[in-house]
């Protein structure tokens, strides 16, 4: 009670100074009509200012959700069009066949929960595992590109050696004339990568999308990979190939596991073929 009283005192001056502005503005704004709409202007426009910010800060609050919601819907995308585009497939070679059940990938939704860029063995982690159905030597990709291949899983999580990762080759090609290469990260700039193999006859131009070729089991063919920069002959008669990468691997939050079903059946394939 003693400090309340010694909080009025002490502003005693101020707050009568706004208990009398606010009496002189209520008097003003009611007997007067353009006091009066004023005022209501005034007041309906903080009312909007706090309404919209408010719901910006509901929005920013939403925005995890929503996210969530994203990458779910980019999964169920992704399947229907793997399934499709093998009824297509299957549907060109053997019209009477129905293959609308048949798929040949399928995409398994997955987050990051670590990852590295600065060091010459990059590796991240995702929180899918066995139960999830995440096996070694599947693909992972992001909306701009490929990401990595599993080489460890637990039950509930798996790595992943990252592409930017010197041990790492994948098969990519030229997506304007087809003619493919190995690409690999050189340890340098982790915005960008290697495409070797490429012949000298070919005509190369900067700017030339490179993607997957899909001649492995792991990577669909077609996936984006990144835009030929620069290109030289460093002896021999191949070109070294600079490619920038399309994917920021320091801003990688979901990405999606690829699951070849039929790799089993290929895999049997080739070894048999091999040993024979």
């Amino acid at each position: 009670m003693n400090s309340l009283i010694r909080f009025l005192s002490r502003y005693q001056y101020v707050l009568l100074f706004l208990v009398l502005e606010g009496t002189s503005l209520w008097l003003l704004a009611a007997n007067g009509h353009y006091q009066r709409a004023f005022f209501g202007s005034f007041v309906r426009s903080i009312s909007g200012f706090v309404y919209s910010q408010t719901d910006k800060l509901d929005q920013y609050l939403e925005l995890r959700q929503s996210n969530l919601n994203l990458a779910a819907e980019n999964i169920t995308l992704r399947n229907e069009v793997a399934r499709l585009s093998y009824a297509l497939n299957e549907y060109e070679h053997s019209p009477r066949i129905d293959s609308l059940n048949g798929v040949k990938y399928k995409f398994i939704k997955a987050k990051l929960v670590n990852n590295s860029v600065n060091k010459q063995h990059n590796f991240l982690t995702l929180n899918v595992g066995k139960k999830h159905g995440i096996e070694p030597e599947m693909g992972v990709i992001s909306n701009n590109g490929v990401v990595g291949i599993v080489a460890a899983v637990s039950e509930n999580y798996c790595t992943v050696i990252s592409l930017l990762n010197i041990d790492l080759k994948i098969s990519a090609k030229l997506q304007r004339t087809g003619y493919f290469g190995s690409l690999y990260w050189d340890g340098v700039n982790y915005r960008q990568v290697v495409l070797s193999d490429i012949p000298q006859h070919v005509q190369l131009t900067a700017g030339d999308t490179v993607v997957t070729s899909g001649y492995s089991a792991i990577f669909p063919p077609n996936i984006p990979l990144g835009i030929v920069e620069e290109f030289s002959n460093t002896g021999g008669n191949f070109f070294t190939v600079k490619v920038n990468l399309i994917s920021d691997f320091k801003r990688l939050d979901y990405v999606t596991v690829i699951q070849n079903i039929q790799d089993e059946e290929r895999f049997t394939l080739e070894n048999t073929d091999k040993n024979g």
